[in-house]
């Protein structure tokens, strides 16, 4: 008997009965549910705080990075040329004139009617300096012979341009190498070939770059020059006016420096900031509520850790603590426990003349300085057995648990209700037999009482 027929052979209202006896067991669940909902919040939040914490960990590595302190940058004057410098460079000021640049050779041959005419075919050998490369030239015309050069890989790139002439279709040869030695030379096994390309024309000679540095001469193939000065490479873009020089400063990188620094409070900040939105406590009297890690002992494990790191002496000559490099936790209320560079120009002036206290300071030997104790404190915060990591194992064996838990209890309500239900029916139909029983003997009575008056 279907549940919307309840109550039918009873006249009882066994349909709402039933229902209302249903919402009554689901109640059970309310409970399990709050409980998982809560745990589901607090597995988040400590997935933001383990996002928070990689991101500020990611800060403290750059501080403890020892390539961080040992790079140097450049300062170009003009557009003549751009300049980059590595760890190996050293500290000083150029003078740079460029006189040329290096130049790829570029040849074209004589000019032709057209472009599909056959020249000649055979093999056809091009040289760019010491690289020699054999070229079958199957299809003979000017096109083809274009198209066999440029997938020979020979270091030469070939084009048909035309130049509005009577013949106007020339080949254009354009070596992919620049420098003096890199000039392109052709031999051929056939005479039409050999002769259309020993009747070439040079429209751009192979040329090194010529330059000078303080006054020496230099020359190189390459409009990339590395090494004319130790560490640094220059990139060649233009000649510079008559008379005039390009100026080249190289000195150490401190901005870098600085940059990182900066960054390092901000992400720090912003760890901070994360907390106190995970951790706060909103609402007054009896509406007062926290938020998904209130006074959650991790949390303040992690908070305590991160500071006495920050807090605590770095042992060595030089530095030994945060605020001689300009950076404190900050003294006002509003932004209580975060980090600020409060002396800029102590940091500044550390930057300047005693990078290497500072770079003893924040990064030490890799293991013994601020950034690298951080470092491994995260690490250990976040590995399978740290604190952080333990927590959210211990939430998802919870939501686990209380999810298994949930499920057998909606088994255990769906298995009563499908009970009350069975009853139900059983009720109903023995109510349906006792009216129409009753209803019977009302029927024999009142036809007993007839005839007993007549």
């Amino acid at each position: 008997m279907a549940i919307e027929s309840l109550g039918v052979g009873s006249n009882l209202d066994l349909t709402s009965l039933l229902s209302n006896l249903k919402s009554a067991e689901q109640e059970k669940l309310a409970p399990i549910s709050s409980k998982l909902s809560s745990t589901n919040a607090k597995l988040s939040a400590f997935g933001q705080l383990q996002s928070s914490l990689e991101s500020f960990q990611t800060a403290a590595q750059k501080l403890n990075s020892a390539q961080l302190y040992e790079g140097f940058a450049t300062k170009v004057s003009g557009s003549a040329l751009t300049a980059s410098a590595s760890s190996t460079a050293a500290a000083g000021s150029y003078d740079i004139k460029v006189n040329s640049l290096a130049t790829a050779q570029s040849l074209a041959t004589s000019g032709r009617a057209d472009t599909t005419s056959t020249v000649g075919t055979g093999q056809l050998t091009i040289s760019v300096g010491d690289k020699s490369t054999p070229i079958d030239i199957e299809d003979g015309s000017l096109s083809g012979i274009r198209d066999a050069i440029n997938k020979a890989d020979a270091g030469v790139k070939a084009s048909i341009v035309n130049d509005g002439s009577g013949t106007p279709y020339r080949l254009v040869l354009s070596s992919e190498t620049t420098g003096a030695a890199s000039a392109m030379s052709f031999d051929s096994d056939n005479s039409e070939l050999s002769a259309l390309f020993s009747g070439t024309t040079e429209t751009v000679p192979a040329a090194d770059a010529s330059l000078t540095v303080n006054g020496l001469a230099i020359t190189s193939a390459s409009n990339t020059v590395e090494e004319a000065i130790q560490g640094v490479t220059l990139n060649l873009a233009e000649t510079t006016a008559e008379g005039a020089s390009t100026k080249l400063t190289v000195s150490q990188d401190t901005e870098s420096v600085k940059t990182a620094v900066q960054d390092f409070v901000k992400v720090y900040n912003s760890l901070v900031d994360r907390i106190n939105s995970l951790t706060k406590v909103s609402g007054e009297g009896d509406s007062v509520k926290g938020a998904a890690l209130t006074g959650n002992s991790t949390v303040r494990s992690v908070q305590s850790t991160l500071r006495n790191v920050m807090s605590s002496a770095v042992n060595g000559e030089g530095m030994n603590y945060l605020f001689e490099a300009g950076i404190s936790f900050s003294s006002d209320i509003s932004k209580q426990g975060k980090l600020e560079i409060s002396d800029e120009k102590k940091l500044d002036d550390a930057l300047a003349n005693n990078l290497d206290g500072l770079k003893g300071l924040l990064a030490g030997d890799g293991k013994t300085g601020i950034a690298s104790r951080l470092d491994t404190s995260i690490t250990q915060m976040l590995t399978n057995n740290g604190a952080v990591a333990s927590a959210k194992s211990g939430l998802e064996s919870s939501v686990k648990s209380l999810e298994a838990r949930s499920e057998r209890m909606k088994d255990t309500i769906d298995t009563t209700v499908e009970r009350y239900k069975k009853q139900f029916q059983q009720l109903d139909s023995l109510m349906s037999k006792i009216n129409n029983t009753q209803s019977y003997l009302t029927q024999q009575f009142e036809a007993l009482n007839g005839a007993s008056k007549n």
